[in-house]
């Protein structure tokens, strides 16, 4: 008998990491609820239709209950699959951060993943689903001029750990850190990483692929590729070493 096609979330999908997800789940016959803020005009309309895409900027103070609505007005019955990928990057020291991008990192990066999957429980629940979130490497390590991001990214790790002891398997709760990724983050946040060096790290595509695997796989806690598994082993348990060397970065 074959399978019945999943219902899976993503947000941030509609560039980069999440757009390449979007395209990969959707290669699986799954059934794909597309959230992001960009107008429906500037997509594709042969991924992002009225069916799939759920538009909701993560800054909005009701954008969850436009995505709950989006399930009702849809007859969406339950959630196989959520994937948090939405994230908002800084560089700079904090200092010279400004107040206003400092809550924008932590409603983004923090607070939105935990008060969507407080929403979507309900359907998430009966289908026995799962939750991904996708956090960095940065989460294992110092990270001076982006202390702000790194910091939401460790918070968000302990919040899933948490919740997967709580659910007990109701729910499988997963972390999964990639490292750094070839994608428009890094022109956003003003990085001074050389464009060539940028060009080595990984294409979204990639990444994507490794995700779906992690995700296929159901651990708790994936560090994805050996070398980010080795700075995460190193920032964990060489942490003053790992300090020493961040603090050569600095410029």
């Amino acid at each position: 008998m074959a399978k019945s096609p999943r219902t899976v979330l993503i947000t941030g999908a509609t560039d980069g990491v999440g757009k390449a997800l979007a395209h990969q789940y959707r290669e699986r016959g799954d059934r794909l609820i597309l959230v992001g803020r960009r107008p429906p005009a500037e997509l594709d309309p042969k991924l992002y239709t009225a069916q799939t895409y759920c538009r909701a900027d993560l800054l909005w103070p009701d954008w969850t209950q436009i995505v709950k609505q989006f399930f009702y007005s849809h007859s969406i019955d339950r959630l196989d699959l959520l994937i948090h990928n939405a994230a908002l990057g800084f560089y700079g020291p904090v200092a010279s951060q400004p107040p206003a991008s400092i809550r924008e990192l932590m409603t983004v990066n923090l607070q939105a993943p935990i008060a969507l999957t407080h929403t979507l429980l309900p359907w998430l629940l009966p289908a026995h689903g799962t939750v991904a979130f996708i956090g960095s490497v940065a989460a294992r390590l110092p990270c001076p001029q982006f202390a702000v991001y790194g910091a939401t990214k460790t918070a968000l790790e302990g919040f899933t750990r948490s919740l997967r002891v709580e659910l007990q398997g109701r729910v499988t709760v997963q972390m999964i850190h990639p490292g750094p990724i070839r994608t428009g983050m890094h022109a956003r946040t003003n990085s001074p990483v050389p464009a060539a060096r940028i060009e080595r790290f990984p294409s979204a595509e990639h990444v994507a692929r490794q995700i779906v695997r992690a995700i296929d796989r159901r651990n708790g806690l994936v560090t994805l590729g050996w070398g980010n598994q080795m700075i995460a082993f190193g920032g964990r348990h060489a942490s003053w070493l790992v300090d020493r060397l961040a603090a050569r970065w600095l410029p």
